[in-house]
């Protein structure tokens, strides 16, 4: 009876356990650290972390990083034309490619 109850009680938190990914504050900054999935210019994709205010979240995030380009090789900056999607940074990407940026994203 108490295993019944036991998997009662865990399949009634899943949904609570997915729901929106908002990120946590890191230390004392106060500021929300995420991992975005971008694709640059030149078509290619990258992973970069990025530290905002709380009232930078979700889509505002989004809006502010389509004005900004990105260090890649040799010194170059490319302009992102695409925001796939920006997650808190312990949270896993979506998409299989984008799991395996993030994989091999230096930290």
């Amino acid at each position: 009876m108490k295993q019944l109850i036991w998997g009662i009680c865990l399949i009634a938190a899943l949904p609570l356990a997915g729901q929106a990914q908002q990120a946590k504050p890191q230390g004392d900054s106060g500021l929300y650290v995420y991992k975005c999935h971008l694709m640059l210019e030149d078509k290619s994709e990258v992973i970069r972390d990025y530290w905002r205010q709380p009232k930078n979240q979700n889509g505002n995030l989004e809006r502010m990083l389509m004005k900004q380009q990105v260090a890649v090789d040799n010194g170059r900056r490319l302009a992102i034309i695409q925001v796939l999607e920006c997650v808190d940074r312990d949270a896993e990407f979506s998409k299989a490619v984008a799991r395996e940026l993030d994989r091999e994203t230096l930290r």
